[in-house]
């Protein structure tokens, strides 16, 4: 991939850039930018033909991507460049014009926003409810911080709409959509007497903070996230706090995403009987 300027730069004459264009050596894959002929268009590609195109910074989903927060490129590619620089309209990529497209940091060799940016900047295109777990993921692995949200919320920027809607569900003492769902499942089943991230302390030392506890009864429920519990160390270190409950006469139930928003009837079946056997 190549552009005019590091043509210019590399010696190669205007002339010379027409023979090679005629000859097929260089093919046009952009104003001013060009793909050395038989070079594959990988996504890669894409991107240096975006990024050479228009001089801009990955922004958006792009630079999500390219910080590894999503696992799929999502398209178009999303570019930002400045107001004043002048640049044609490409397929595949959506130029959004800011007055200083400042990078935060740079991704495989291309000047990216922040990853804190990026996500904000992302979250604020996506449906409230897409943008829910999302925002759950980037809380669970210290991407985001509520601070963020709020500070971000304090200059008008794209998509403060669904940060608003997003950050609205910071203060209701539950870490996770996921944890929510119950929350409310547990409402509507008329089931009280449960702590939301209930501290277990034994003789002054914290041994656990339980998703949701009853503590009359001994009663813990822990919720599986997959977001939460991705890693070896997550999750030896769930079972090692299972195991300390249990020696300490709690009872625990564990349930999946798909248990509540698939089998909420099984989930409330579940807790109802260990708390009739409490009881």
């Amino acid at each position: 991939m190549l552009s005019v300027a590091q043509l210019r730069d590399a010696g190669v004459a205007r002339g010379s850039l027409t023979l090679m264009l005629e000859r097929g050596d260089l093919v046009s894959v952009a104003r001013g930018v060009y793909l050395v002929r038989g070079a594959p268009r990988t996504y890669e590609a894409s991107l240096w033909i975006a990024r050479l195109a228009t001089e801009g910074v990955m922004a958006f989903g792009t630079a999500c991507h390219l910080w590894g927060v999503l696992d799929d490129p999502p398209a178009p590619i999303t570019v930002l460049v400045g107001l004043s620089r002048r640049v044609s309209p490409m397929p595949g990529v959506r130029i959004r014009r800011v007055a200083s497209p400042a990078p935060g940091g740079e991704r495989y060799g291309m000047p990216v926003t922040s990853r804190e940016i990026s996500l904000l900047d992302h979250l604020g295109t996506l449906p409230a409810h897409e943008g829910a777990r999302l925002f759950d993921r980037a809380l669970q692995r210290r991407w985001l911080t509520p601070v963020d949200v709020l500070r971000r919320l304090d200059t008008p920027r794209w998509g403060n709409g669904t940060l608003r809607v997003l950050a609205a569900v910071l203060g209701d003492g539950a870490a996770s959509e996921f944890e929510r769902r119950v929350h409310r499942l547990l409402r509507a089943g008329r089931i009280e007497g449960w702590v939301p991230n209930l501290p277990i302390v034994v003789g002054g030392r914290l041994i656990a903070v339980v998703d949701i506890g009853f503590e009359e009864h001994r009663l813990a429920i822990e919720l599986d996230g997959q977001a939460f519990h991705v890693d070896a160390e997550a999750f030896q270190n769930d079972r090692s706090r299972q195991n300390t409950l249990i020696s300490l006469g709690w009872r625990v139930l564990r349930f999946t995403w798909s248990d509540v928003v698939h089998r909420p009837d099984y989930v409330l079946a579940a807790i109802t009987r260990q708390l009739a056997r409490a009881a």
